[in-house]
């Protein structure tokens, strides 16, 4: 199963049934329960807290594909087990390791 991501596709549009993000340093999953003049009474998805933002800081967007990432660590006898850093992967690498491989899905449409 294909993992999906959030894209940001434009401002707010109250016409936009979701889903949307909140802009705050970091792009953020939200949920706009309404809009007032500029101010708009959201829910960060992450934290569940609610409060108020101004509409400038809230984007539409979509679902897209994400292809999923990981390494694994190749010895002389097999395979280790799936780690999703290559930083973990070579920090579990014991006697035998001949490599770290990066694996990384191709998605419809994508050459591989």
């Amino acid at each position: 199963m294909t993992q999906t991501k959030l894209e940001i596709i434009g401002l707010y549009t109250p016409e936009h049934e979701g889903p949307h993000i909140w802009l705050y340093g970091h792009a953020f999953p939200c949920v706009v329960h309404s809009v007032a003049g500029g101010m708009a009474f959201i829910t960060a998805e992450a934290t569940g807290n609610t409060f108020c933002t101004a509409v400038e800081n809230i984007r539409n967007a979509r679902e897209v594909p994400a292809a999923r990432e990981f390494w694994v660590n190749e010895y002389n006898d097999g395979f280790g087990p799936l780690k999703l850093s290559e930083q973990s992967a070579k920090d579990s690498g014991s006697d035998g390791l001949l490599r770290t491989i990066h694996v990384r899905e191709v998605l419809p449409g994508e050459d591989a």
